[in-house]
């Protein structure tokens, strides 16, 4: 009988391929098929024909498996310590993620940058996620993936497992809750914000990746996503004004963009979220004060902020799969709009625009003469007003009153976030209107477009935006109809005799206006 070549002495297992994930075939390993217990062995041969092999033994050292399961997409599983090809019971059972130790992801030579997955208690959401994110993904080098759960639920496991054994680079870890008694009821907000800073941190400072790309497990991935953040990384490394790159438009409707422009990306103060890009010299400042809650509406505060601000595209590159989604943390309360939006369907080259449109500087300048050049329209005047698509609008406003009747006329989001509108850049919002670009501009940037880079935020809009809010819900005829004021002794009394103090509490400090 021959000597058996010992597969270990292989090259894809030496100290000398561990050099940015690149991997070797067992070259130099011969071995002769032999019978055991009516099972043929595989033979070193057999590993170089596989695309991959996941290889699971009580002495496998760490440093081995992680070649394997790194470097090739797994065709069938092979126990070291038996010498047996493994059944599908078996292979169910060695698929079962270890992620206490998790294979460290591979980081080539032509990163771009990794992706973490924040999943938790939805298998089906995570598999179409993972189908669209892992088929749209160019190479698994550029891109690796780390799937991160929040909680034990298992079916979600068995799924991140299943992509686990198919793909390369692709690899799990999970963030343990905190045990709530049953009579207290889980606070999504805050379990949210805590694995959201247990994965970052792990990405950025445990694995030491330098950008990174959050995404969530309800979303849909556009067809060319990863182009679009390749791009979104080099814009982020030229600019320092710019702190983040986002796929998300939250005024993404099909009526408030236009769908020809796939390649317009626009600046925006408003955080986006929803498929999101940061590098680890940001997260590094955000670490160690991130909040107990609600992380991304304190992304948005102006201290937090600094002035910087994040790109977004025209179409987005995620969308919310509604179907899959469920209420969320949020209880539903945005799904009719949500579920009206889309990824982008077609692809843009982004390696073919040029990066230096989009720095502060050339950007405001462009910016500022398209608002010059829009023709004015009064904000009393909209509702009758005849758009030709041959021009371009801007429409000013002066408080946050006018804001929302701006907002409710036209179909946006109107909500206030650290005093910003959603993405509104120095205050400015773009939407499509009837096939006509609108400008929504404060009123002393249209009186005066040199003020442009002199615009501050008001945080005093989020409550002034609340009261009217509270006022739409409660100060109308059937309701209460005397003065309509938070403080109103009159008011609280009528609160209190429906037993509503505690939701006239939830409402917050708000400003008359």
């Amino acid at each position: 009988m021959k000597k058996r070549t010992n597969c270990y002495d292989s090259p894809v297992f030496s100290d000398e391929n561990q050099d940015e994930g690149r991997s070797s075939d067992a070259g130099g390993c011969r071995q002769t098929l032999e019978k055991r217990e009516g099972r043929a062995e595989p033979t070193c041969s057999d590993f170089r024909r596989l695309s991959s092999v996941v290889v699971i033994g009580a002495h496998s050292p760490p440093r081995l498996l992680q070649y394997f399961f790194s470097s090739l997409p797994p065709a069938f599983y092979f126990n070291i310590t038996t010498a047996k090809f493994l059944g599908e019971d078996e292979q169910e059972r060695f698929l079962q993620v270890d992620d206490s130790e998790p294979f460290l992801p591979i980081i080539g030579k032509d990163f771009v940058a990794a992706v973490l997955v924040v999943c938790a208690t939805r298998p089906e959401a995570l598999r179409n996620h993972l189908t669209q994110l892992l088929a749209k993904r160019p190479s698994a080098s550029q891109f690796p993936v780390v799937i991160s759960q929040d909680g034990e639920t298992h079916s979600v496991h068995q799924v991140a497992s299943k992509f686990i054994s198919s793909f390369k680079n692709v690899t799990f870890m999970r963030h343990k809750q905190e045990k709530i008694l049953k009579a207290k009821k889980r606070n999504n907000y805050a379990a949210i914000a805590k694995h959201y800073k247990w994965a970052l941190d792990r990405m950025f400072k445990k694995f030491g990746f330098n950008y990174v790309i959050i995404t969530e497990d309800d979303l849909d991935i556009g067809n060319d996503f990863f182009s679009y953040f390749e791009w979104a990384k080099r814009v982020l490394q030229t600019d320092p004004t710019l702190w983040c790159a986002s796929a998300w438009n939250d005024n993404g409707l099909p009526k408030l963009i236009d769908e020809n422009q796939g390649d317009r990306i626009w600046r925006t103060d408003f955080f986006p979220g929803l498929g999101w890009m940061l590098s680890a010299e940001t997260w590094n400042e955000l670490s160690d004060k991130w909040p107990g809650q609600y992380w991304d509406d304190w992304m948005r505060q102006q201290d937090i902020r600094k002035n910087r601000s994040c790109i977004r595209p025209e179409i987005c590159r995620t969308a919310h799969n509604m179907r899959l989604a469920g209420k969320g943390s949020s209880g539903g309360m945005f799904k009719s709009y949500l579920s009206s939006i889309s990824a982008a369907h077609t692809s843009t080259e982004f390696s073919l625009i040029p990066v230096q449109k989009m720095v502060a500087d050339q950007y405001n300048k462009n910016f500022v003469q398209l608002i010059q050049n829009a023709k004015l329209v009064d904000i009393e005047k909209i509702a009758t007003y005849s758009w030709e698509k041959s021009y371009e609008y801007r429409v000013p406003f002066n408080s946050v009153r006018e804001w929302h009747k701006l907002a409710t006329h036209f179909g946006l989001m109107p909500d206030i976030r650290g005093g910003m509108q959603r993405t509104s850049y120095h205050g400015v919002v773009s939407l499509m209107h009837n096939g006509c670009r609108i400008y929504i501009v404060p009123f002393q940037i249209s009186e005066n477009a040199t003020l442009f880079d002199e615009f501050h935020y008001d945080p005093n809009w989020d409550k002034k935006f609340r009261f009217l809010e509270f006022e739409k819900a409660f100060c109308k005829p059937g309701k209460f109809t005397g003065t309509c004021d938070p403080k109103n002794p009159e008011l609280i009394a009528w609160f209190k005799k429906k037993s509503w103090q505690k939701r006239l509490a939830e409402w917050g400090d708000m400003i008359v206006n």
